[in-house]
Parts: C-alpha cells; structure tokens; sequence
C-alpha cells in the first residue's frame, strides 16, 4: 500500500510534464478540477488546471469535474506504465466519473510520460 506522500509527489512529477510549451497548448482554456480518491488509505488529492498550468491539492472538492476512485498501489502502477489504465477500468479497479472528453485529457499524461 502507498502512503499519501509517496502519491502526490508521483502526481507532481507525472504532471510536471505540462512544463513543455507543446504539451501546455493543449490545455489552453482548460480549467476544471479532477478528484483522485484512494480509499485504500482513506486519501483525496486534487489536480486543479488553470492557464495551461496545473497543481496537485490535498483534500476533497465535491464539485471537481470529473473524478477518479483507484487503490493506491494501482494508481502508482498505473503513473509508472505498469498497468494499463484501460484494463484497470475493465477489471472494474480504477472507477472514473465525467465527461469522457475531460477524462481524455489523462490520456495525454499517459503517452508523454516516457
């Protein structure tokens, strides 16, 4: 099992990817709140994208956009390429809710990480 901070400073590294210009025009006017929820260790974090930047929060926003319920090992598993997002999500382990255009935005951390 993951601790909390071992999650928000993988968060931080994995997003720090909106560093690069090509990748940050992808988010222009871009601005909602994505609800990470590891119940595993009873854990909430935000990423919270504003101009084409975004941070990583501690705590719960009920009114986030979308949102993503995932176990702490699964969810590092997934940021380190280990586990697909997609299998995650048929096995039923990574429980999304949202829009699918706002949850494909994820998708653009995922395939830059390299």
């Amino acid at each position: 099992m993951a601790s909390g901070k071992e999650i928000k400073k993988s968060l931080e590294k994995w997003t720090s990817i909106l560093e690069r210009p090509e990748i940050a025009e992808k988010f222009e006017g871009y601005n909602k709140t994505m609800q990470f929820i590891f119940p595993d260790i009873n854990f909430k974090l935000q990423l919270i994208f504003r101009d084409k930047k975004v941070r990583v929060e501690e705590d719960l926003d009920e009114k986030a956009e979308m949102s993503l319920e995932v176990n702490s090992d699964i969810f590092l598993q997934i940021l380190n390429g280990e586990v697909d997002p997609m299998d995650a999500f048929m096995e039923g382990t990574l429980k999304p809710r949202g829009t699918m255009s706002d949850l494909e935005k994820l998708q653009i951390f995922i395939s830059e990480r390299g």
